[in-house]
């Protein structure tokens, strides 16, 4: 419960080295609002290095020219749950590194959210969840970049929401790198544009769904692959959703089973500029077009 607040325009709070707001204790904050600014190396909402874990550690940096800047990694439960990082009305975070949402292995119930027009988080290289149920929404016209962005472990979600929400990367975007039962929603005018789209890559990677729905758009300059290597991975694409790629396959591998492609409503667009298969390798793999929806390959 130990509390820091940087406030105002020309504040200034500069670290050389890393930043912990919790290390190994529970409800600690930082609050960035105003235009302050924050500087540091590698950066920990909840961290330890012991059993003892670090739970509901928050940071909120909010207001226009509020900043937050890390020349190193940024991590949101380095090892604890609970632990938090909003991102509001136009304020700034950039990591120099890499971004973790969950990262230990009794981090679950991290999250992330940037939230607002002009409100943005920056990832110079990737952006990752490495352990079980943590999340990230991105909303009301909020801004995540990454290189390659990967939706590891379990039961992790990412959603993108509103017009105006957009979560960039330049690189490839994964969900389920390997894990089960994680989650991307893009809905309500949302966006997220790749180069490669995986939906299930390794073969322990079962369970993973995309859902594009109600004018969301996910769009990949490369191709798109659901289950490169792994079962029961699923893209649905509903009332006015659009997904656009090269090419796409729904099951790669030879034990890539059970895959599967569902465009359903009007408007609902899947579109392949170059060859679309159904059952590269692997058996039980499917597509489904319904109620309007259209597949052009």
């Amino acid at each position: 419960s130990n509390s820091v607040l940087v406030t105002g325009a020309n504040s200034l709070w500069t670290n050389s080295g890393d930043l912990f707001v919790g290390y190994e204790g529970s409800s600690n904050s930082l609050v960035i609002s105003n235009g302050g600014t924050v500087q540091s190396g590698t950066l920990f909402i909840g961290g330890s290095f012991s059993s003892t874990g670090s739970s509901n550690n928050s940071v909120l940096v909010t207001g226009s020219n509020s900043v937050w800047t890390n020349s190193g990694n940024l991590a949101i439960g380095a090892d604890g749950s609970g632990n938090s990082l909003v991102i509001s009305d136009g304020g700034t975070v950039v990591a120099g590194n890499r971004g973790y949402i969950g990262n230990g292995t009794n981090s679950s119930n991290n999250s992330v959210l940037v939230t607002g027009t002009d409100s943005r988080w920056t990832t110079t290289y990737e952006l990752g969840f490495f352990s079980s149920g943590n999340s990230l929404v991105i909303s009301n016209g909020g801004t995540v970049a990454a290189g390659d962005s990967l939706i590891n472990s379990s039961s992790n979600t990412v959603l993108v929401t509103g017009a105006g929400s957009t979560w960039t990367n330049s690189g490839s975007t994964y969900v389920g790198r390997s894990g089960s039962g994680n989650s991307l929603v893009i809905s309500n005018g949302g966006t997220v544009a790749n180069t490669l789209g995986y939906i299930g890559y390794d073969s322990n990677s079962a369970g993973n769904t995309v859902l594009v729905t109600d004018g969301g758009t996910w769009t990949n300059s490369e191709g798109l692959i659901v289950g490169r290597s792994g079962s029961s991975n699923s893209m649905v694409i509903s009332n006015g959703g659009t997904v656009a790629n090269t090419s796409a396959e729904i099951g790669y591998q030879i034990n890539s089973s059970n895959n599967s492609v569902l465009v359903t409503g009007s408007n609902s667009l899947w579109t392949n500029s170059g060859y679309l298969i159904v059952g590269d390798e692997g058996s039980g793999n499917s597509m489904v077009i319904s109620h309007g929806g259209t597949v052009r390959a």
